[in-house]
């Protein structure tokens, strides 16, 4: 081989050593790849960095809890929550799978409401859990961050008057069963009925007074400086102001159109809230 082709040699081999290296630093210079949540978990795997295009997301459990009357008292206007509840436990809150169901990004749950609608769920603790976050292929349009979240429902067993102790017992049981770093931003949401409002309405409400709602004093003696988020659903108000003709009211059948179009109207509005608490920490009423 002469001098020449020996030179050209030489160089090749130096390019391919120079490419090379230019991988090697390259392959060092990538973010770490993020962990993909586990099937059998609900909660999600946090990467140490989060990339500017796809923000952290985190997890937020939240406890709604359905206050009314139990037996023969499920299906009156005082339990409008009772009759709401099993509709929030058929109906999907936005992307969401059941508990230790595929990951977020596989199939979602998508059961739509029976038909007849049911009628009210015995009370109990409902175990079926709603986790609910942006689909991956979102998360790199989102440039705000949005939390992952799941909704736990819970019917109170008690009468409306003493909805306090069961809610409270329940709330207990619920962030107990959380991981300590989780037990901070667990939200706990009451369901109630709502004299101040149309039917198919809904009214928004943080803390603050019960307004004259029984079961709301009754939560708020139970837990002392606990922050509540308030759901009411409007039942309407009869015309007169009697003590004795709003107890009849309340304690009356809520008609079937009243159904109806509580399902129609106020079911859409709640799972709002929830969707705006589980992914903010807030809900701002427009």
């Amino acid at each position: 081989m002469g001098i020449k082709g020996k030179r050209r040699q030489r160089q090749r081999r130096e390019q391919a050593a120079q490419h090379i290296q230019h991988e090697q630093h390259a392959d060092s210079s990538e973010s770490p790849e993020e962990l993909s949540p586990s099937s059998s978990s609900a909660t999600l795997s946090i990467p140490t960095t989060a990339s500017p295009e796809e923000p952290e997301m985190l997890d937020r459990h939240i406890l709604l809890c359905a206050i009314g009357n139990p037996g023969k008292l499920l299906a009156t206007r005082h339990s409008a929550a009772h009759i709401l509840l099993p509709h929030l436990a058929t109906s999907p809150l936005r992307t969401s799978r059941p508990h230790g169901g595929p990951t977020a990004d596989g199939p979602s749950f998508t059961a739509e409401p029976p038909s007849p609608p049911p009628s009210p769920l015995p009370a109990a603790l409902i175990t079926t859990l709603f986790p609910s976050k942006p689909a991956a292929a979102k998360q790199k349009q989102k440039s705000a961050v949005e939390d992952s979240y799941t909704t736990t429902l819970f019917q109170s067993t008690a009468f409306m008057n003493a909805s306090g102790p069961a809610v409270s017992k329940a709330w207990r049981t619920f962030t107990n069963s959380l991981p300590g770093p989780a037990r901070s931003r667990a939200l706990l949401v009451i369901l109630h009925d709502e004299l101040e409002r149309p039917v198919g309405t809904i009214k928004y409400k943080k803390d603050g007074s019960a307004g004259g709602h029984n079961g709301l004093s009754s939560i708020a003696s139970s837990l002392p400086g606990q922050t509540v988020h308030k759901i009411g659903l409007g039942i309407n108000r009869p015309q007169s102001r009697e003590p004795d003709v709003v107890a009849d009211y309340v304690l009356s059948t809520m008609p079937r159109g009243d159904v109806d179009r509580m399902i129609e109207d106020a079911l859409p509005a709640v799972k709002e809230v929830l969707h705006k608490l589980g992914t903010t920490g807030r809900y701002l009423k427009k």
